[in-house]
Formats: structure tokens, C-alpha cells, sequence
């Protein structure tokens, strides 16, 4: 039927060639989406480090104000006080 257009060997080469194609999208896709979500863990990891930087020194103010060493700082004067964004443990 398309042998005088395309031939034989050529309609193989051709499937060959789109069966190649399918497969590199098919591995690009998931190399990308695993790409997104590790981007996405990373932005998360960081926001958890400046979490826990802040709660520590929440924790160092607390522990002087505790010995009395240090004196009273009020919630709204200190950014370590400041309980905005806080996300508690699940």
C-alpha cells in the first residue's frame, strides 16, 4: 500500500523514529517533575532552618529572661518574639 510512497524499510525507520521520540518525552516528563519536587523540598528545608533559627532564639531570650540576666523585651520590639509565620509540629 505505501510502497511506492514510503517503502518498507522506511515506514519502520519512521515508527522506529516516533517510538524514540515518545520515549525521550516520556523520561524528560518524569526528570522534570522529579526535578519540580526536589526544588520545592529545598525551598521547604529552608524555610524549616529559618523556622528553627528564630525558635532558638526565642529559646536564648527566654532562658536570659528565665536567669534574669537579661532585661524584659517586649513581643512587638523583637522579630525573635514574633510568633508571625509560626507553623507548629505535626
Amino acid at each position: 500500500m505505501f510502497d511506492f510512497a514510503v517503502g518498507q524499510s522506511s515506514l519502520a525507520s519512521l515508527v522506529l523514529c516516533a517510538l524514540s521520540v515518545l520515549l525521550f518525552l516520556l523520561v524528560w516528563f518524569f526528570v522534570s517533575r522529579a526535578s519540580v519536587r526536589a526544588n520545592e523540598q529545598i525551598a521547604l528545608l529552608h524555610e524549616i532552618a529559618e523556622l528553627q533559627r528564630q525558635q532558638t532564639e526565642l529559646l536564648k531570650v527566654l532562658a536570659a529572661q528565665a536567669r534574669g540576666n537579661a532585661p524584659s523585651v517586649e513581643a512587638d520590639d523583637d522579630s525573635a518574639l514574633s510568633l508571625r509565620g509560626f507553623i507548629p509540629e505535626r
